[in-house]
């Protein structure tokens, strides 16, 4: 059995001002034996995906695979060149020996100017090259918008059921094993979709504990009891997108179609029952640092900045909790702030010098004004290289650029040059400090960092200063997203 696989992997924040460019995107795109190097025996997607294609005895052909950071919005030209770039590949592997299925891996959040749904648009595409009779599956990330016509046009659509997302190797492995029984006994699963008047930030939907968690073990309770459904897949959404499909949805997988509605029916009503359920509370960095000494019992207290979530497309660079710790001189260690122009002048002034800088602030208003440190001392200074060792995405070689240390009174500020979320302890490791001999332990992330830290420390206290990923959706100005959904219309109603 031959089975192609790629995708085009983003999560688009469009209240962001970093743009998804074709120069980006030729940074992290992956075929043939790149892509197995880069994912062979790494617990995400595209390892779940080459692990389980050798149990089975599949020929998996990596066609091609754009895997970009979440930012602001993606360019026309972009996606328009990564759909092309895919379906051509596609076709090219299909004319030298013909492919029995199509395995993609994408986001469910990407959304493009031009393209508002970018998933939607890429399966159109692959359809349109291939006809209805070429089996198709994707996987997805649970905070995708998911429409009529992604569903309409896969025959196999799941998403991850955990946040943080410890589950994507499984997942990919559940849509490979689904769409490998389809073709290897020709049949089609049944689907049904529906969606919620809901909007869930992605503060608000932790699977570890909650109404998430709760809405989670349905999903598995109702896949045990019944034995002609495949898998139910709750769909938080991801309101920043701000695209007309923006919002929470259920979709259900079954070998029949009474089974595909009634349990999609019963998780959608569910939900929206305990809708309220889904609250959080909004901490500022003062509250937060305040509720964080008040809890320190002599093992460190973790405060997660989520509103400046690299990983939900923000700058990565706000001040707001930084400066918190540095006016009230915590023991503390901020792992870490984006600012690739001080991280880079502290490694050419070397370890043991002192300097003047102005540190993170640099790409908007909203997420704090640059703060100047004074007489700072560079503790460390290194490569940023790490490897993987959160159960999400462990294995994996990733890198933070130029990473330094700088001592300021008794807080260790850590400087990377990469934007990405702080998912394990690498940050300390890499810049040199024992983050156990800390009170507060800073960082940027909403919940992915919890499938590390959440056996390592007792506390974690959330913060949402301002910021283009706060929990707080009525702070931002939509000009897509439905209005009228719940919370932003707390009287939403959802019509069956």
């Amino acid at each position: 059995m031959r089975i192609a696989t790629g995708g085009f992997y983003h999560e688009t924040n469009f209240f962001g001002n970093v743009l998804v460019t074709p120069e980006m995107m030729e940074k992290v795109t992956y075929s043939g034996e790149k892509y197995f190097e880069a994912f062979t025996g790494v617990r995400n997607y595209r390892g779940g995906l080459i692990y389980e294609s050798d149990k089975l005895g599949i020929e998996l052909v990596p066609v091609y695979l754009a895997q970009i950071s979440p930012c602001g919005p993606i360019t026309r030209e972009s996606i328009e060149l990564a759909r092309d770039t895919l379906v051509s590949g596609l076709w090219e592997e299909h004319k030298k020996q013909p492919l029995d299925g199509i395995a993609l891996t994408m986001h469910g959040a990407g959304a493009a100017y031009g393209y508002p749904d970018v998933e939607g648009e890429i399966l159109r595409a692959v359809r349109e090259k291939f006809g209805p009779d070429m089996p198709v599956g994707v996987v997805l990330d649970l905070h995708g918008n998911i429409s009529e016509e992604m569903v309409d046009l896969s025959d196999v659509l799941i998403g991850v059921k955990c946040y943080p997302h410890i589950d994507e190797y499984e997942s990919a492995i559940i849509m490979l094993d689904i769409l490998h029984d389809m073709i290897k006994n020709n049949w089609r699963p049944c689907k049904k979709l529906i969606k919620l008047p809901m909007l869930l930030a992605p503060g608000q939907g932790v699977t570890l504990s909650g109404a998430a968690h709760d809405v989670q073990q349905l999903c598995l309770k109702l896949e045990e009891q019944n034995s002609d459904l495949l898998y139910l897949s709750f769909f938080h959404g991801f309101p920043y997108a701000d695209i007309t499909i923006a919002g929470t949805s259920i979709v259900a997988m079954a070998k029949t179609q009474q089974a595909a509605d009634s349990c999609a029916l019963e998780v959608a009503e569910y939900t929206w029952q305990h809708r309220h359920d889904f609250d959080v509370p909004i901490n500022s960095a003062e509250k937060a640092v305040d509720l964080a000494l008040e809890a320190y019992d002599g093992s460190p207290v973790v405060i997660n900045e989520g509103s400046d979530n690299p990983g939900g497309g923000t700058p990565g660079d706000g001040t707001h909790l930084l400066r918190e710790l540095l006016k009230r001189d915590v023991c503390s260690a901020f792992g870490f702030i984006y600012d690739p122009e001080v991280a880079e002048m502290a490694a050419k002034a070397g370890v043991g010098a002192y300097i003047d800088c102005l540190v993170g602030g640099k790409t908007d208003n909203l997420h704090g004004e640059p703060i100047e440190l004074k007489n700072a001392y560079v503790k460390c200074v290194s490569d940023g290289a790490y490897i993987t060792k959160s159960i999400m995405g462990r294995g994996a070689k990733r890198t933070y650029g130029t990473t330094v240390c700088l001592e300021v009174g008794n807080v260790s500020v850590i400087v990377g040059s990469r934007r990405v979320q702080t998912i394990d302890d690498n940050p300390f490791i890499c810049a040199g400090v024992d983050w156990t001999q800390k009170q507060i332990l800073a960082l940027k992330s909403t919940h992915h960092f919890k499938g590390w830290w959440k056996d390592q420390v007792k506390t974690i206290i959330p913060c949402d200063s301002p910021g283009i990923h706060s929990a707080d959706l009525s702070v931002f100005d939509f000009k897509n997203t439905n209005k009228d959904f719940y919370p932003l219309n707390p009287n939403a109603v959802w019509e069956k």
